[in-house]
């Protein structure tokens, strides 16, 4: 008796498959291994209709165990019907079509479906250069994915077969080839409030080295249990997960590709469209039935609005539900917010970040930030009141940072490294690549830079150009975009600036990173 159907999912690394089993693998630069928040309500979506799914973080299998194959892996389960590679941060551009390659070398009867911001961006091209791409779902995925899924499967075709002809043509969102020219249904599908609410966006036992993976999702506080992690002990009861609570975005942030403007071009949504406050609190009692101590918001509390974040609160309290909490200010705490959240958080396992990015007040509001450094400094005031871990994000390169600019940055810095104490901050700095259908990308003039990049080619030589650990990833090269004009800063410098300041400071002032 024939069992399930099967599909298969692989997150990719940044880097080449075949890169992992050679010297160069000690060079390698970040690998960007948290899945997308999304794909479990995908994966489970498939799973409560029929079909069962096995998935893989793939540089995470590397990192644990250097011997995984993934074409052994592929092998294993050569009886699937199709392959899910998620494509949605643009790093994965390259390591993404990596991946469908060695899936096309090794299971060439098998489907490979992608989806995500960056495929849902340049769907149209990538069909057009990438043979190993049978199909992607252009913005929100889990009904199509299913629609599409149940399509393969009734009709036992396989992707090897050329002469194959399928009626695709009700599969809302979806991208594909018929006769060797690219279709692209209507995109009329785009999640509801009430589809957030039946999704499954929680259950991991699908995946390969699941209890590994929550620990990998913990947002570390304590950099002892970075250092213990490191050492190779035991940090395992440190399981965190990332919980969607909106789709969208209400803001227009110069670098993000996940901006107002982009949702709104990709899945067709003007604004955010929140997960229910009650489906929130249903999953944290799931996680924490796995063993879950903190969990991390996709979207910033605060910025849904005092009725949403004082009923979750409110409501968690209810419940008596006690777990570490994360959350990222893109703006400035509301009034209130703090109180509401240390009275209901596992302060042991909690932290906020802000991203004022620039210590100057013209920088940092041509780029979204709402707010001065006066401002900054008394909500710091208030966060030091509750005694609360802070993360705070600067940007040494977006529009109108230049050397002047950026010691205002380093003052800043200073006054916050002066202010707070050192056992509860991190103060970080990085340069920025320009994004896919960010608002620079799109309106370069608006920012006064001249934008290189506008092709998914782009971006795949981009994260194929940068697998590595190099020089440049601190001075600027391959972002994707210069300032006007060009000779007006040296990001060099600025980094040297940023470096050297951080002298004597080392315990939570990072350096510039060594990679992209």
């Amino acid at each position: 008796m024939e069992g399930k159907p099967l599909a298969l999912y692989v997150h990719p690394a940044k880097q080449a498959v075949d890169l992992y089993d050679t010297p160069a693998k000690d060079k390698f630069g970040r690998p960007y291994g948290l899945l997308p928040m999304g794909v479990p309500a995908l994966v489970n979506i498939l799973r409560d209709h029929g079909i069962d799914v096995r998935g893989i973080n793939f540089p995470m299998e590397k990192r644990l165990d250097p011997r995984f194959n993934l074409r052994g892996w592929l092998h294993h389960h050569r009886q699937a019907r199709m392959v899910l590679i998620d494509l949605h941060w643009y790093e994965h551009c390259y390591g993404a079509i990596s991946v469908a390659e060695v899936v096309k070398q090794m299971l060439p009867d098998a489907w490979v479906v992608i989806g995500g911001l960056t495929a849902s961006a340049f769907a149209g091209e990538i069909l057009r250069d990438f043979s190993v791409v049978d199909f992607v779902i252009r913005g929100d995925a889990e009904r199509p994915l299913l629609a599409l899924a149940q399509t393969l499967i009734e009709s036992g075709a396989k992707a090897a077969d050329e002469d194959v002809i399928l009626d695709l043509s009700e599969v809302p969102n979806l991208s594909y080839r018929r006769r060797g020219k690219v279709v692209e249904n209507p995109r009329t599908y785009c999640a509801t409030p009430e589809d957030f609410a039946e999704f499954n966006f929680v259950d991991l036992d699908w995946l390969r080295r699941e209890d590994s993976y929550y620990v990998h999702e913990y947002l570390v506080i304590d950099m002892d249990v970075a250092h213990r992690a490191s050492e190779g002990e035991d940090v395992s009861e440190y399981r965190g997960r990332w919980l969607t609570t909106a789709r969208g975005c209400d803001f227009e942030c110069s670098y993000c590709g996940g901006a107002r403007s982009a949702h709104e071009a990709i899945a067709g949504r003007r604004g955010i469209v929140p997960v229910p406050v009650e489906t929130i609190v249903e999953q944290i009692k799931h996680l924490m039935e796995h063993d879950v101590i903190q969990v991390c918001f996709s979207y910033d509390l605060a910025a849904m609005g005092k009725r949403y974040w004082r009923k979750l609160f409110r409501t968690l309290r209810k419940e008596t539900i006690k777990i570490g909490l994360y959350n990222e200010f893109f703006q400035l705490p509301p009034s209130g917010f703090m109180k509401e959240f240390v009275r209901t958080a596992d302060m042991e396992h909690s932290s906020v970040a802000l991203n004022p990015y620039s210590g100057s007040d013209r920088v940092r509001r041509l780029n979204g930030k709402r707010y001065g450094v006066a401002q900054l400094l008394n909500a710091l005031d208030e966060l030091n009141l509750y005694d609360i871990p802070i993360i705070v994000y600067f940007s040494l390169n977006l529009p109108g940072e230049d050397e002047e600019a950026v010691q205002e940055t380093i003052d800043l810095a200073r006054s916050i490294y002066d202010q707070y104490p050192h056992s509860r901050l991190k103060i970080l700095n990085s340069c920025h690549t320009v994004e896919p259908l960010s608002p620079m990308e799109q309106r370069p003039e608006r920012y006064d830079v001249e934008v290189q990049w506008h092709t998914f080619r782009d971006w795949y030589e981009y994260c194929r150009k940068t697998q590595f650990q190099l020089p440049g990833s601190r001075t600027g090269e391959w972002r994707g975009f210069e300032v006007l004009p060009p000779a007006e800063r040296s990001v060099e410098a600025m980094a040297d600036a940023w470096d050297a300041q951080r002298q004597g400071r080392e315990d939570c002032w990072w350096p510039i990173p060594p990679s992209w």
